[in-house]
């Protein structure tokens, strides 16, 4: 009855309803579980901070649904979708030490994440690449567009200056590649970066439009 009565009134402000709370509890256990772990602290503490997690997961989630029936911007969405946004959450309760811990944890994921996508699409798209030159294309990249990687995006102007920022680096990457690979390999190497120059020159133009 209660569950009805929502749908057809709609949800007050601030309610979630069980799945959506075990959804975000997944989502938190997913992807910060082993930092929590590894935290030396005790089990209520820990369920503390998870908690926090678990929130900002359920308002990203609430977001994303707002967002695609428009009852928010992309700005909005963007702003509760950014790590920063968690870290400035989770640093309320942390320590210094904690803290440090922390951003090292979501530069090894992400780091860990951007390999994995880089390592699936150049094996799709640079099949003729031999297997020590598709090691050398992936370090490059990531020595590069990898560890300094900006991940925060507060607007529309941070996110163009940080797709400025990250063609430079695949620029110097393919500089690079161009100086250990041979004609043959390095045309085979393009077809990938030209992938990721199209996906960057794309998302760079539609974050102006939005300027």
């Amino acid at each position: 009855m209660i569950s009805y009565a929502l749908a057809q009134s709609g949800a007050p402000p601030g309610y979630v309803d069980n799945s959506q709370k075990q959804m975000a509890e997944m989502q938190t256990q997913m992807r910060y579980g082993q930092y929590l772990d590894a935290l030396d602290s005790t089990a209520e503490r820990k369920a503390e901070i998870g908690s926090v997690i678990t929130t900002v997961f359920i308002e990203r989630n609430q977001a994303s649904r707002n967002r695609t029936s428009g009852v928010v911007s992309s700005e909005s969405l963007e702003e509760v979708s950014s790590p920063a946004y968690l870290r400035g959450k989770v640093a309320e309760l942390l320590t210094d030490r904690e803290l440090r811990n922390f951003d090292e944890y979501e530069a090894s994921f992400q780091e860990s994440v951007l390999r994995g996508n880089f390592t699936r699409q150049l094996a799709r798209v640079s099949g003729g690449l031999t297997e020590t030159n598709q090691e050398i294309v992936l370090e490059v990249l990531m020595r590069h567009m990898g560890a300094g990687q900006k991940q925060v995006r507060r607007s529309n102007r941070d996110a163009v200056n940080e797709s400025q920022r990250q063609m430079q680096a695949l620029m110097d990457a393919r500089m690079e590649l161009s100086q250990v690979l041979s004609d043959s390999q390095m045309q085979e190497a393009e077809k990938f970066l030209g992938q990721i120059i199209t996906g960057l020159m794309t998302t760079q133009s539609m974050n102006e439009a939005e300027l």
